[in-house]
């Protein structure tokens, strides 16, 4: 924190505080370190942080973090659910935001680029499920046979993802039923994007961006919004998302037999083909496959959308750290915030307002845990703690029973593990 946020405490107490002033007892900052060290220290639960959190080392280390003088207690996990209910989420998306622009202007991700732009993927998925409704217009859904309604949360994500296994999350859409009678996935995350692509600009309106979309985005709508905003975008592109646009990708593709190159490493052979000018309404893509074929394995085939311009020189590092890429987002992601530790689809809260900051809190806890497993401060993860789930566990064990030293003997730079 000291390294790369150092001004974060300040950040977090200048956003607008739902609570009336004269009742006030902890700092914005003390609240959301209490919510982001519940999911930092794997605890899965309210009540298993009002159990860690009675230690006086606990209460000593959550001050230096939060940078709260002259009190001694911690807040109970009601007091942050409480806050969590009232205070606007769009205050703590900015703040996770901040986190980024704060990397990009330190340089830090400047290795991960490609072609000199950040790999930002989107993606939706389903957080949690309700046996009741939760609030006014969360999605809902019947199985066939079933009479009854499942009400869920679904989110849509943009996290940049890089080829070292980071996916931090730049910002979040919460994906609502309003105004429908039955909820369908393709229609809210298609409806959803150009919400989360608002964001995008706002938090980062200079920041060269290439999204890595899946095949539920090749359409014309989406490309024209990626031109409208100047950005590159890399959409896989399969038979079924357009039909005839992949026939006619196919014929160009044999029109344009010079657009060929094969690669070849131990075990592996790879052979690219690209095809340029396909008309998508006033749009005109570049489709590029990948096959790829491992000794004893069956061929495998891969197909992308993208304005890029594809060369020999670059259509290897396109596919791979690029197209290739998107799946970053399911396991580093998604899957990481299900199934390892972080509990993502447990309900912390049934308030509309309360689950989003609590999702949130879980985004910063994932996004700073990222950058210790990925610096230079850990030399090897297996060697030192086996795992990541071992490490939160020992992290948990540190913050209730050892109070950190002062000074802090911190290296000169931490760096990222590279690409």
């Amino acid at each position: 924190m000291r390294h790369f946020f150092p001004e974060l405490h300040q950040q977090i107490n200048q956003i607008r505080d739902p609570r009336h002033p004269e009742q006030c007892r902890y700092t914005q900052a003390h609240l959301l370190w209490q919510g982001a060290l519940l999911f930092l220290m794997h605890l899965g639960s309210r009540k298993q942080l009002r159990r860690e959190s009675h230690s006086d080392a606990y209460r000593k280390n959550l001050k230096k973090l939060c940078h709260q003088h002259g009190e001694d207690d911690v807040a109970d996990p009601d007091t942050i659910a409480y806050y969590a209910e009232r205070v606007p989420p769009c205050e703590l998306e900015k703040i996770l935001a901040g986190l980024t622009t704060r990397m990009i202007r330190m340089r830090a991700l400047d290795a991960h680029r490609l072609e000199g732009f950040y790999t930002i993927a989107i993606d939706g998925t389903q957080i949690c499920t309700f046996e009741e409704k939760p609030w006014d217009g969360a999605p809902h859904r019947k199985h066939k046979g079933e009479t009854e309604s499942q009400y869920f949360a679904y989110v849509l994500d943009a996290k940049l993802v890089t080829p070292s296994g980071l996916a931090l999350t730049l910002a979040t859409e919460m994906i609502t039923n309003k105004g429908h009678d039955a909820f369908d996935k393709q229609d809210c995350e298609l409806k959803a994007l150009p919400r989360l692509a608002q964001k995008l600009t706002t938090y980062f309106p200079r920041t060269r961006i290439c999204l890595l979309l899946d095949s539920l985005y090749a359409n014309q709508h989406v490309i024209r919004l990626c031109e409208e905003n100047g950005w590159k975008y890399i959409i896989v592109f399969k038979r079924g998302s357009m039909p005839e646009r992949y026939a006619e990708a196919e014929t160009l593709m044999k029109m344009q037999a010079g657009n060929r190159q094969e690669c070849r490493a131990p075990g592996l052979t790879r052979q690219l083909c690209w095809a340029s000018g396909l008309a998508i309404e006033e749009f005109t893509p570049t489709v590029l496959w990948c096959t790829e074929q491992h000794d004893g394995q069956e061929e495998k085939r891969f197909a992308w959308l993208t304005n890029f311009d594809i060369t020999r020189s670059n259509a290897e590092r396109i596919a791979n750290k690029g197209g290739r890429l998107r799946w970053k987002i399911e396991n580093e992601g998604f899957n990481t915030q299900k199934n390892n530790g972080y509990e993502m689809e447990h309900v912390y809260s049934k308030h509309a307002n309360g689950f989003q900051v609590f999702y949130l809190f879980l985004l910063l806890a994932h996004y700073l845990n990222q950058l210790v497993l990925q610096g230079n401060l850990l030399e090897s993860l297996a060697e030192t703690f086996g795992s990541a789930r071992n490490f939160a566990r020992r992290l948990a064990e540190s913050i209730r029973n050892a109070v950190v030293a002062e000074p802090l003997a911190l290296p000169a730079q931490i760096r990222l593990r590279p690409p």
